[in-house]
């Protein structure tokens, strides 16, 4: 276990995470926030908004992907 700790709005934050995602968590942050560990209310919430619009563009290129999966299976089970 791992325990990362920062500040927020003034605020410190002890975050304890576990394993493989510990690392990439911290690797992560640091290249989100450029190695600060005071983080602005309003950089949190920028970075916020570009992760969720990271996993929206993840969510169009799987659905992308399972439809031409599935336009393959259904050409290879026609011949």
């Amino acid at each position: 276990m791992s325990k990362i700790s920062l500040q927020i709005g003034a605020k410190d934050f002890d975050i304890k995470l576990d394993g493989d995602f510990s690392e990439f968590f911290e690797k992560d942050f640091k290249k989100t926030f450029k190695g600060k560990r005071n983080i602005d209310i309003k950089d949190l919430l920028l970075a916020f908004v570009q992760k969720v619009y990271s996993e929206y563009e993840n969510e169009q290129q799987i659905k992308e992907i399972l439809t031409n999966i599935t336009k393959t299976e259904e050409i290879t089970d026609k011949n």
